[in-house]
């Protein structure tokens, strides 16, 4: 069983990671195409109103999939009343939006958003219909469930694409989100061939009471990732929006793919050996090196190329979305940290820690946002999220260290890493000076970053960065 799991896992891992490596790769291809088809404006309408989709999706996802992947005995039965219960909570959610598109339209002082705002209620209604992917997680089958995401959101974006040449407009923005949740659904539903039952509601309290747990942290934890964006949104205006939404992506996303990946083939295998207090630290510490040495080199590397990355992605236009991903950047290292630690929290059942991170990350960014924005606009909105950012990772830090009963245990895995990464942003800035167009001295940049990279890794490691994956896959 040890071998089957071990096995499972590196494959979760390959497919997870690959998946979301080009996922990446291909949301910034398409993305690029579409930011030189629409407006700043365009995008920024649309971050304003996922802003609203987002807290109600946060109201909505309760921890269920969590606490269904984490339990060992839970029932097809009870399965069924979790997502009998899921979809009539989405469903209320989804018409209060629709009912309420006019009163967050004005809170913003957009009219525009109030039809998109209805449009994109339905979102959250049709996510419902992707639940058979927990059951995926759970028998950490991650080809499937990665060949849908790809499916899904290349067919999506290239939708959106036909509609921006076509002269849509935000609209291309809008049905991108809707085709792509659709399309996963009608996929989700047709290859897993899972269909609800008659439910067993007795026997969801085990799993009502971790959801619950996890509510109220998901809750403040919307407010520590989005309050930036409300207050953009609010005070500096749609244009200034977009150019924050561009940096944001870009930036934070990826700390959340590391989320993903963690949470979808981490927690299940974790969850399988919770019981075994040496396994479950040796093996968190090892998914920790290895993550920690691809996520924060690139991280910094992304910081030293943001404004030649900006440029020649999306044009001369969002030239000043450079800086901003620069800063948010670190605020990417921070968040992907936490979710590395969190994820190894969760997974021993420690829902508060999370909770309590949120609610620290949101005191702590208040008051800065609220002094600066006035003198410094979206910068001091960003000098807030990265007070608030370091803030919850000390907490969160303080929290993995006290689980796991070693002080050197983090700090130690994690000091190579920022080594390596601070040398890629140090290369970056160098080549900087060279006298070249955005494009070859990106091209310059990113090759010399490489470079440095198998270097420093192999002198750090005492490996060749060839043996990196090797040395993953025998130790995972």
């Amino acid at each position: 069983m040890a071998k089957t799991l071990k096995k499972q896992t590196i494959e979760g891992f390959g497919w997870r990671g690959a998946t979301d490596i080009l996922e990446q790769v291909l949301q910034i291809v398409f993305t690029a195409i579409l930011a030189r088809l629409l407006s700043k404006a365009d995008f920024g309408l649309i971050a304003m109103a996922l802003l609203i989709n987002r807290f109600f999706q946060t109201v909505t996802n309760i921890g269920f999939g969590g606490a269904i992947i984490r339990s060992q005995t839970v029932t097809r039965e009870q399965i069924s009343a979790v997502f009998y219960i899921q979809l009539a909570l989405n469903l209320v959610l989804s018409i209060i939006i629709f009912s309420g598109a006019n009163i967050a339209a004005g809170f913003f002082n957009e009219e525009k958003l109030v039809q998109i705002i209805r449009v994109t209620a339905w979102v959250i209604f049709l996510q419902t219909f992707q639940f058979p992917n927990i059951l995926l997680q759970k028998q950490m089958d991650f080809k499937r469930f990665s060949l849908m995401e790809i499916i899904s959101m290349v067919s999506a974006n290239l939708l959106a694409i036909l509609l921006a040449f076509a002269g849509y407009g935000y609209w291309a923005l809008v049905w991108r989100l809707l085709a792509q949740r659709a399309v996963f659904s009608a996929l989700t539903w047709g290859i897993t061939k899972w269909r609800p039952g008659k439910p067993d509601f007795k026997g969801t309290k085990p799993l009502l009471t971790f959801g619950l747990n996890m509510l109220g942290s998901n809750i403040f934890y919307y407010f520590s990732e989005n309050l930036i964006g409300i207050i953009t949104g609010k005070f500096l205006g749609k244009e200034i929006m977009g150019l924050f939404n561009i940096a944001y992506n870009l930036a934070i996303v990826p700390a959340s793919k590391v989320q993903n990946i963690l949470a979808s083939v981490l927690m299940p295998g974790f969850a399988k050996i919770q019981g075994n207090i040496k396994s479950f630290v040796e093996n968190n510490q090892k998914a920790l090196k290895y993550t920690s040495l691809v996520f924060i080199p690139f991280m910094f590397l992304m910081a030293g190329i943001s404004d030649n990355l900006i440029i020649t992605l999306y044009g001369l236009k969002w030239s000043d979305a450079g800086f901003m991903l620069f800063l948010l950047s670190f605020v990417g290292i921070m968040k992907g940290i936490a979710h590395l630690l969190r994820s190894a929290i969760l997974a021993k059942g420690h829902a508060q820690v999370v909770f309590y991170a949120a609610i620290i990350e949101t005191l702590s960014s208040i008051p800065i946002m609220y002094y600066t924005i006035k003198s410094m606009g979206i910068y001091g909105l960003i000098s807030g999220y990265m007070t608030g950012s370091f803030f919850g990772l000390v907490y969160t830090i303080y929290s993995y260290n006290k689980l796991f009963e070693g002080k050197s245990f983090f700090i130690g895995t994690i000091s190579k890493p920022v080594l390596i990464g601070a040398a890629l942003l140090s290369i970056a800035w160098l080549c900087s000076f060279i006298d070249a167009g955005h494009l070859l001295l990106l091209i310059i940049q990113v090759s010399s970053g490489l470079v440095l990279y198998a270097i420093t890794v192999s002198f750090l490691y005492n490996i060749k960065l060839k043996e990196v994956i090797a040395e993953i896959k025998s130790h995972i």
